[in-house]
């Protein structure tokens, strides 16, 4: 066999007594290796270390029966591969071991195996077991201080075991928390809560650069909004001009706040605009107010353009009640018009069909038309008369009488009128008190106290009462 360094060729035998000669003196040549390199080459038998196998059976990646043969080929007996590979076997690690009991899933007496198969020391363990329990941090014990759960012993306390002296503690204390946000210092400082010097505490300690307070103390004066600027452009308080400046300090370009203009406005209401198109006057187009400014009022006025069609027509108005029944019982317009007239005055069906049957009733003839006139105007007269104490009760009774209006009415147009005629009477003169008193209307006690109210004493209401032209016969 060749050598590859150029030697002799060497019998077999003499190259592994070579190679474990070499092996065994550590004086290994060159040449002798390269011997021991071929010769293992040709015969690859030595097995895998003894401890490697121990460890792969350990970790589970080797076959034990495999490996035990391997090991007894290195002169290592049964007993001590089990040896071997339960050394192999390590624990979970300290973390882990700490972390299975503090969820009681393991006991002390496991956690104390885990520190062993460590390699640390036993004389440790009792140490490492006083870390059980965990600590808070340094940043969470500052911000429970800040939020008052703790106190500064505890803060001090559990800081000086972490490392931090009570210096550093309090330092992370008064870091802890946020101060008010900017908004709401200016707002203080606005009121006179804070003085500028804690808003410069505050910007600072609320990790807002330094350098920016002072530019966020001008904030401090309020502006008015683009929508008020277009308000009080609308109102006639400032020019275009001025909401355009104002318009900018919020935000708001020229053109935007045009369209602030047009939107805060509105239109004049429907009613407003049927007045000014049954008079003729001229609306926003200049020209008189027509259907097609009328619609485009209403859609400037949030109403859905749908809906103008149906407003413009509607823009007449009809008589009232009384008015509509004047115009039939006087022959002006039939019972079947005014029906019709009621019904677009938007009174009910029912309504309708009974004042139609009753101006149908009312309506028979001349004469009927002209004693409806009477009545009403005899009924005028009373009314008149007796609330300028010009008749009776009595009479004002009977009048009411002949207009057909019964006993139990009566009673209640009578304390109607006397309550007018209460009213009135804080505005008689002297002398209507007198005759009211003459006539018997009030009482002496009464009058008395009307004249004292208007300036007169006792004694010269008494004698003006006495005084005064006879009063003409009733009759």
């Amino acid at each position: 066999m060749a050598n590859p360094l150029g030697a002799v060729e060497w019998p077999l035998g003499i190259a592994a007594g070579t190679a474990l000669g070499g092996g065994i003196s550590g004086l290994i040549t060159p040449a002798v290796q390269a011997n021991i390199n071929e010769a293992n080459a040709l015969f690859p038998l030595k097995p895998p270390s003894y401890f490697m196998l121990a460890e792969g059976v350990a970790k589970g990646r080797v076959d034990e029966g495999w490996a035990r043969d391997r090991a007894a080929e290195q002169g290592i007996s049964g007993a001590a591969f089990d040896r071997l590979t339960h050394i192999a076997q390590i624990g979970p690690g300290l973390d882990v071991a700490f972390q299975l009991w503090r969820r009681q899933l393991i006991d002390p007496a496991a956690f104390e195996r885990a520190v062993v198969e460590e390699a640390i020391d036993p004389t440790w363990v009792a140490a490492l077991k006083q870390l059980h329990d965990v600590l808070l941090s340094p940043a969470e014990l500052a911000n429970a201080r800040q939020q008052e759960f703790i106190g500064d012993d505890r803060l001090h306390a559990e800081g000086e075991l972490q490392g931090y002296t009570a210096e550093r503690m309090d330092l992370l204390y008064r870091m802890a928390g946020l101060p008010p946000g900017v908004i709401e210092a200016l707002e203080m400082l606005r009121r006179g809560i804070i003085d500028d010097a804690t808003f410069d505490q505050i910007v600072a300690e609320g990790h807002t650069k330094t350098k920016y307070t002072d530019d966020l103390r001008q904030l401090r004066k309020r502006i008015l909004s683009g929508y008020e600027a277009a308000g009080l452009r609308l109102r006639g308080w400032i020019t275009a001009q001025e909401s355009y400046a104002l318009g900018a300090l919020d935000g708001w370009e020229p053109h935007e706040m045009d369209q602030l203009f047009l939107n805060r406005g509105r239109p004049a209401a429907p009613g407003q605009m049927y007045t000014a198109a049954a008079r003729g006057i001229d609306g926003p187009d200049g020209r008189p107010m027509d259907e097609a400014q009328f619609l485009k009022g209403i859609k400037e006025s949030d109403i859905r353009p749908e809906w103008g069609p149906m407003l413009w027509e509607s823009r007449y108005l009809y008589p009232s009640l009384f008015q509509l029944t004047r115009l039939v019982t006087s022959g002006a317009i039939d019972p079947v018009l005014g029906a019709e007239w009621a019904r677009k005055a938007r009174y009910a069906p029912e309504v309708v069909s009974a004042l139609e049957a009753s101006w149908k009733g009312q309506t028979g003839g001349t004469a009927a038309k002209w004693a409806g006139r009477a009545q009403s105007r005899l009924f005028t007269v009373a009314h008149n008369e007796y609330v300028a104490l010009g008749i009776t009760e009595g009479q004002a009774r009977t009048a009411l009488g002949e207009v057909g209006v019964g006993d139990a009415e009566q009673d209640e147009v009578i304390r109607l009128w006397n309550a007018e005629i209460a009213i009135r009477r804080l505005e008689l003169s002297p002398a209507e008190i007198r005759r009211e008193y003459r006539k018997n209307v009030i009482t002496q006690d009464e009058a008395m106290s009307e004249l004292q109210d208007r300036g007169m004493t006792s004694a010269d209401a008494t004698k003006y009462l006495a005084s005064g032209p006879p009063l003409a016969p009733t009759p």
